[in-house]
């Protein structure tokens, strides 16, 4: 069995929309991150700089820097246990309680 690769951030080109990849990275800052890119389109060739940011605290760390202020907040999007799903069928009643359309 082959070890899988990490799976990495990826951004698309802004141009064509094909996957770039990146080819080197450079730290900025300790929160602040440059990656070079190039498209993965031959067509394309498209190389540009993107930048990785951290930009807050989800949970506080055990050994916190002194020198990193990040504000705190939450998740952007809700979890994937939420306990209140939306109704599959838009509240509608089942089908097999709905009239069938008469022939004739």
């Amino acid at each position: 069995m082959t070890a899988k690769k990490p799976r990495l951030p990826g951004i698309h080109c802004p141009h064509c929309g094909d996957r770039s990849i990146v080819r080197d990275s450079v730290q900025v800052t300790p929160i602040v991150r440059e990656l070079r890119l190039v498209c993965d389109n031959i067509d394309c060739g498209h190389y540009f700089v993107a930048q990785l940011s951290v930009i807050r605290t989800v949970r506080p760390s055990a050994c916190p820097n002194p020198d990193i202020h990040l504000p705190t907040g939450k998740w952007a999007s809700q979890p994937a246990n939420d306990d209140t799903p939306a109704p599959a069928n838009d509240e509608r009643p089942p089908a097999a309680t709905e009239a069938a359309p008469m022939s004739g």
